[in-house]
């Protein structure tokens, strides 16, 4: 059951570009999984984007009920372990604070991620699905 990356949370948003493809994803892979880390990143995106405390509740629960429709589990990923694992992939690989995160879930889980991402291509032991490209 493959990671999904953030840019396929974002993509659930019928106005995202990406979207069809969101869809097509999740029509063809049953069991993705959406870890802490790409649950965390939404939230701080949409805070960093100006939206209210409020707003962002609402959105995460309305994502909540996207990934459940589409079978879509929610994975808990974060503990000391994750936060050692990100560090290093961040320092030897150049990932973004998120993307090593994202990245060291992937790997503690043993799974793909689905992503249209190349940065994640240079973490080893991490294979990328691509959904758009």
């Amino acid at each position: 059951m493959p990671v999904i990356d953030t840019e396929v949370l974002f993509a659930m948003n019928p106005k995202d570009p990406k979207h069809n493809a969101a869809r097509s994803l999740f029509k063809q892979n049953e069991g993705l999984k959406a870890p802490d880390t790409a649950l965390l990143e939404f939230q701080l995106v949409l805070r960093a984007r100006g939206r209210t405390t409020r707003d962002t509740a609402h959105a995460m629960l309305a994502l909540r009920k996207l990934l459940s429709s589409n079978r879509v589990v929610e994975v808990k990923t974060i503990d000391t372990n994750l936060l050692a694992l990100q560090g290093q992939i961040e320092t030897s690989q150049g990932l973004s604070y998120f993307d090593s995160l994202i990245a060291a879930s992937a790997v503690l889980l043993g799974e793909k991620v689905v992503t249209d991402d190349k940065a994640f291509d240079t973490v080893p032991n991490l294979a990328r699905i691509p959904f758009t490209e």
